[in-house]
């Protein structure tokens, strides 16, 4: 594959997962550099609509388009918006199957202008659309306790108090406008990270993140709207990075195949004359290889899950 269009995570498991057939009608709801979706359309002769809120992302979409022309088609808006989308290209709904790959783009975290690293110093962003509140306004608009929840709901960061504290203290003094500035408070509160294997800023950046783009509630109802569009046979593959978003995914997949997940064996089973819709194509996740962790470090926490709708 040419490298402009950047190898997703778990790409070979993540397309044979999602079964590519011809002449049928595919979404990638997260499109990036268009990885899945140069692999799909080149699976076979089918047709393809892509979904990125990012508008920097059209630039390897024109590619794509170029090759592919009428099979292939990018839309610029939220993966939750999914039905519209799909009514919108005139399709009753989706046939072949739907594929997202909750990680953000490394063409986010490479752009400092974007503020998603911890790693290069930029403008405290991280609006994945470019629209709306960005991270400098969340930590600007919050209490201290607001702040707190947010970084250990989101980061699952064990000292969110503490680190709360020190950024609304700092910013009654200090304009806390770049991704360093938050990073040096940080470390200030996390001093003997240097034993972690992973950097000290890397839970609290997740969480403000996920908060300012709503991404736990946008990929739920994503899910439940991927759910009424698809059609029999037509599969849903999500891979997940971290346990917020997997657990979401999860469940929704215990939920769509029958399983309840926080059944009790002493309770009657709600689903017991529930008509199964979805069936599960593994029983547990994939999990990417050694060599594939070894080529992509970010890979070491991706799962992949597919549930494909039944004939009914």
């Amino acid at each position: 594959m040419h490298n402009l269009y950047h190898n997703p995570v778990m790409l070979d498991q993540a397309i044979d997962s999602l079964n590519v057939r011809a002449n049928l009608n595919y979404v990638d709801a997260t499109f990036g550099r268009g990885g899945y979706s140069q692999s799909i359309l080149e699976k076979a002769k089918c047709k393809l609509i892509s979904i990125d809120q990012d508008p920097d992302v059209l630039i390897y979409a024109k590619k794509i388009k170029k090759k592919y022309n009428n099979k292939f088609s990018i839309v610029t808006d939220s993966f939750k918006n999914i039905t519209s989308i799909i009514n919108d290209q005139n399709l009753n709904g989706i046939n072949g199957g739907i594929i997202a790959d909750l990680g953000f783009s490394s063409m986010q975290i490479e752009n400092a202008d974007r503020g998603f690293s911890f790693m290069r110093d930029g403008p405290l962003d991280m609006r994945m659309s470019k629209k709306g509140q960005t991270a400098k306004d969340l930590i600007y608009s919050v209490t201290e306790k607001e702040l707190s929840d947010i970084l250990w709901k989101y980061g699952e960061e064990k000292q969110s108090r503490a680190i709360a504290r020190i950024i609304i203290n700092a910013r009654k003094s200090q304009n806390i406008d770049r991704t360093f500035k938050l990073v040096d408070l940080i470390k200030k509160v996390k001093k003997n990270s240097g034993k972690s294997k992973i950097h000290p800023a890397t839970k609290t950046f997740q969480a403000l993140r996920i908060s300012v783009n709503q991404e736990l509630k946008v990929l739920r109802e994503f899910l439940e709207k991927s759910e009424k569009v698809l059609m029999p046979g037509a599969r849903l593959v999500i891979v997940t990075f971290h346990s917020l978003e997997d657990r979401i995914v999860k469940v929704f997949f215990n939920e769509l195949i029958g399983k309840e997940s926080n059944s009790n064996r002493h309770l009657p089973n709600s689903n017991k004359d529930k008509i199964i819709k979805f069936k599960k194509i593994n029983k547990k996740p994939l999990f990417p290889n050694d060599l594939e962790i070894k080529k992509n470090n970010r890979a070491r926490s991706a799962k992949i899950r597919t549930v494909e709708r039944l004939g009914i």
